[in-house]
């Protein structure tokens, strides 16, 4: 049984030695999911205020609030290309303090390297979910870099906080219980998720409700390190190997016949886009393309609903785009099949 997106399933076969995230990342921090990473890096270090860009997750934002966050937004979005400028404008007009910091954000993998060190803010952070082995991140020159794990790599949660500049990283966090037990159900739901697409009768509801009952566990979950499942798969796992399939796949996928459908691509070589993006001229079109593809059980994302009180160009952005996966989990003859069925659906656009 094929489908395409949604939750990783339990994934083996990428498993090596000197190609691990912590060969690539060597002095880090891991957490049960990315937020996590974020909120106890601005709680350690005393900032006044930590400045976000508008096209962002709004229920992390939420979060982020929760947790006792001050934020203030800058303007910048996927197609974005004046965000060194955006930031440039805040500083000249007087409104970053010595004790703000600001968080930068590598969209669906898609940017080359920025440098913001010349910005007089207590510390600049990188957002490098999308893209953990790319030129940006793994050339960063920023105080601190953070990323979700769980986004691109087959784990049931994860967050992780390193500093490419070799700074201090706060205390290792202890590992909840709570949170052990929440990540023991959803490796189990990835398991189950297997031989369900191996079809061995597995009933869809027996994972989906696993995943589902326990996602907003993450919203308020006190701080935790990453499980200990998580941590041992981590150490065996051959991220590189993961990353070059991901990279091939979406180079044979962003080929499509796109009647007029435009697609969001890297600025350079070095990227390692996250998925394929499409933006549609309106939502309309873009809902009737997203439903389709979900009665061929291809699962698309929207990444992300942001308010309507953004900027229009970031509001559309959001309402008219969608995000397709095809990372490693996939082979070539199945992105080859998701490619034709993606291109029978837009063919009658």
């Amino acid at each position: 049984m094929k489908e395409f997106g949604s939750d990783f399933h339990y994934i083996t076969g990428f498993q090596g030695v000197g190609n691990t995230l912590n060969d690539v990342h060597p002095y880090a921090n891991y957490y049960a999911d990315g937020r996590q990473a974020l909120i106890h890096l601005y709680q350690s270090q005393g900032w006044k205020r930590l400045w976000m860009p508008e096209y962002f997750c709004y229920d992390v934002v939420e979060s982020l609030k929760e947790a006792g966050l001050e934020l203030k937004f800058y303007t910048d979005h996927p197609e974005f290309i004046g965000d060194d400028n955006s930031l440039d404008g805040i500083q000249r007009n007087g409104h970053f303090c010595s004790m703000d910091a600001i968080l930068r954000v590598n969209y669906f993998g898609m940017r080359t390297f920025r440098n913001a060190e010349r910005l007089s803010v207590a510390a600049i952070v990188e957002d490098h979910t999308h893209d953990l082995f790319g030129e940006w991140a793994r050339n960063s020159r920023a105080d601190w870099c953070i990323a979700s794990l769980r986004k691109t790599l087959p784990l049931p949660e994860g967050g992780i906080l390193w500093s490419p500049k070799g700074l201090s990283l706060p205390e290792v966090p202890k590992c909840s219980s709570q949170n052990e037990e929440i990540a023991a159900i959803r490796w189990e739901a990835m398991k189950l998720k297997t031989r369900y697409l191996a079809g061995e009768g597995i009933e869809k509801e027996t994972f989906r409700t696993s995943y589902v009952n326990t996602e907003e566990f993450f919203d308020t979950a006190p701080i935790s390190a990453l499980d200990k499942m998580s941590q041992e798969y981590l150490k065996s796992f051959n991220i590189r190997k993961w990353y070059n399939k991901k990279s091939e796949n979406w180079n044979l996928l962003k080929n499509i016949k796109r009647n007029g459908i435009k697609i969001i691509c890297p600025e350079s070589k070095g990227c390692y886009p996250f998925s394929l993006i499409l933006l549609f001229d309106n939502p309309d079109e873009r809902e009737r393309i997203r439903k389709e593809l979900i009665a061929h059980k291809i699962y698309p994302a929207v990444l992300w609903n942001v308010p309507v009180q953004t900027d229009i160009e970031i509001y559309k952005f959001s309402r008219n785009m969608l995000s397709i996966h095809c990372d490693a989990r996939y082979t070539k003859d199945e992105i080859l099949e998701m490619k034709s069925i993606i291109e029978s659906i837009i063919k009658e656009k």
